[in-house]
This record gives structure tokens, C-alpha cells and sequence, in this order.
């Protein structure tokens, strides 16, 4: 069959993952210690905040609920986009946003607030985020430098990664050994957590997301390329160097920025990409697309189970999000090994 009608065929997969989105927000929104019905938070949100919703129930959906739901599908998209990115440049089914170090970046930052006491530069409210998105920032920028001076070879770009990912995953767990009366507030953030979703948070975000995803939409077509060797990709006209650092930096900054708000959350830039490559193929501006949705979705419930599961105590979500990947990962572990068997 031709590729277009297989992807022509499939066409209703991207509005039925926009209408369970939309669908699940309100949903979602109305769970809690406090039941909304769900009718009534669309009713408030389809008349633009004018009726639907009782005064303590608006203060509930919109400073708490709300909030958090919008931050978590933004950040499960932002996630499964850049795993989609990680993937495609080192050809890894494995790989996804966290393998260069940028998340034990981002913890050393948050640890070093945490447990020294620093304080906020500019915004009280964003202390730690601020010091989280400078860590996960910094070991970026000194990943690339290393990996520039060596040509920008991929390989040595995931050298680099892994030994500064090290080496502040070192620096985290010294600081905690010499303050463990305050180690536990950087374990749970570590774990994952969106307890802290405001709507500033969700500007910010989208001020990183909306350019970022993109950018990387415009060069899936070089995205496309890489994937298939960095000599084939030179051989049709681009620079594999060049596009792998500016694919790769983009998807670092949407991680980062992630992090920095909501501490570490595994699995969703590996899980997602592949569900969608089961689906539509490996065309990557069309994968990239189709996580977005999918990301959100899985992002959402997660939350939802995390909130919800042993209220009113709360599970980091990171703990729900690794029980939903980690038996997908041995599974994919398992066929990469076999693959290279046959091979």
C-alpha cells in the first residue's frame, strides 16, 4: 500500500487524540477533594469565566485544579517532542530528553538551593525553578562545548553527556549526605511533582514551547535525514553537525525548563514516541505532531492517578509514570536485543 493513503487512512488519529485531550482537561480538573462536575466546569469555561461555578469552586478550579492539569499536558507534550528528537539523532529507540545529563543538571541546581539555603535572585516564587533551569542550562552548554571541540561528533556528544550527568548526580548526593535533615525536599522533588503548577508557570512554558516545538517542526525534514547516518545526511545537502547541536540544544531547553518546574518525570520521551511509531510509521514531522496530543494525555492521567490514589496523601508522578514505563522499556529492550541477534 502507498505510504500517503496508509497516512491518508489515518488521518482521524490526530482529532481523536485532540478530542480525548480536550475531553480529559474538565475531566480531570473536576477530580479531587472537592467534586466539581465536569458540566459545570465547561459550561464555565465556554462563557469565559461569567457563570457555571460557585465562588469557592472558582477559587478551587482556577488557583488550583486547572493550573495543574494545563502545566501537566504541557509538560508530558514537551517531554514526548523532545523524545522524539533524542531518538531520531542517535538512532536509539532507547534514547529520550534525559540521556545527556540535563536532569541531574537541573537536580544539582535545585540541591544546591534546597540545601544551602540560596536565595531567589529575582522571583521569590520561582527560587528553585530558577536555580533547577541554571543547573540544567549550565550542563548543557558545557556538554556541547566538550562535544564542539571534538567536530560535534554524537558520539562524544553522549561521552560528555553521561561523565557531567555523573558528576552532578555526585554533587547531588554529597550535598544530601552532608544535610540529611533536609535531603527529603530534594528526594521528592527529584521524584517528580506538579503540586506547584500556577499560571505563571504555564506562560513561561509556553514561552519556551511554542518556538521550540516549532523550530523542530520546521527541521523535521533534517531530523528525517539524521536518522539515517550523519554520512547520508551529508551526502543530501545538510551539515549532520550543525542540525544534530541545534536539534539537540532545543530539545534541552524545552527538557530543562521542564525539570526546573517539576523535577524529574521519567519515561514519557521514550514511551510516547514509540506508541506513535506503532501507529503511523517513523516519519518524524508526523510523529512529532502526534506526541504532542499523546504526551498531554498520558501526562494528565498520570497526574490524575498520582492526586488521586491514596488522597489526600499525594505519589509523585514520576513514580506512576516509571510503573507505566519501565515494563514498556524491558520489552523494548528486549526486541533492540534480539534485533542485533538477527543482524
Amino acid at each position: 500500500m502507498n505510504r500517503n493513503n496508509l497516512y491518508n487512512r489515518k488521518n482521524w488519529i490526530l482529532p481523536l487524540l485532540l478530542a480525548v485531550l480536550l475531553g480529559l482537561i474538565p475531566l480531570a480538573a473536576s477530580i479531587g477533594a472537592v467534586s466539581i462536575a465536569p458540566r459545570d466546569i465547561l459550561r464555565f469555561i465556554l462563557s469565559l469565566g461569567n457563570r457555571g461555578l460557585s465562588h469557592s469552586h472558582h477559587t478551587i478550579l482556577m488557583k488550583i485544579r486547572l493550573p495543574r492539569v494545563l502545566y501537566a499536558g504541557l509538560a508530558g507534550a514537551g517531554l514526548a517532542v523532545s523524545g522524539v528528537v533524542f531518538q531520531g539523532i542517535f538512532r536509539n529507540p532507547m534514547a529520550e530528553p534525559y540521556l545527556l545529563g540535563i536532569s541531574s543538571g537541573a537536580s544539582f541546581g535545585a540541591a544546591l538551593f534546597f540545601l544551602l539555603n540560596l536565595p531567589a535572585l529575582f522571583l521569590p516564587t520561582l527560587g528553585v525553578t530558577t536555580a533547577a533551569f541554571i543547573g540544567g542550562i549550565s550542563t548543557m552548554l558545557l556538554i556541547l562545548a566538550v562535544a564542539g571541540r571534538s567536530g560535534g561528533d554524537v558520539g562524544t556528544l553522549l561521552l560528555a553527556g553521561i561523565a557531567f550527568g555523573n558528576i552532578a548526580q555526585a554533587g547531588v548526593s554529597f550535598m544530601m549526605m552532608l544535610h540529611r535533615d533536609r535531603a527529603d525536599k530534594i528526594i521528592f522533588w527529584m521524584m517528580g511533582s506538579f503540586s506547584n503548577a500556577d499560571w505563571l508557570r504555564i506562560v513561561i512554558l509556553l514561552c519556551v514551547l511554542l518556538p521550540s516545538v516549532t523550530f523542530l517542526l520546521l527541521k523535521s525534514r533534517e531530523l528525517n535525514l539524521l536518522t539515517m547516518g550523519s554520512e547520508e545526511a551529508h551526502s543530501l545537502g545538510i551539515n549532520p553537525e550543525k542540525e544534530s547541536f541545534l536539534l539537540l540544544a532545543t530539545a534541552c531547553i524545552i527538557t530543562s525548563t521542564i525539570v526546573s518546574f517539576s523535577g524529574i518525570i521519567g519515561f514519557v520521551g521514550l514511551l510516547v514516541p514509540h506508541m506513535v511509531r506503532m501507529v503511523v510509521g517513523s516519519e518524524n514531522r508526523r510523529v512529532m505532531i502526534l506526541s504532542l496530543p499523546t504526551g498531554a494525555v498520558l501526562m494528565i492521567l498520570s497526574d490524575l492517578v498520582a492526586r488521586s490514589l491514596m488522597a489526600p496523601s499525594e505519589i509523585p508522578v514520576g513514580v506512576i509514570t516509571a510503573l507505566l514505563g519501565g515494563p514498556f522499556f524491558l520489552r523494548l529492550l528486549q526486541k533492540y536485543v534480539k534485533s542485533r541477534r538477527i543482524a
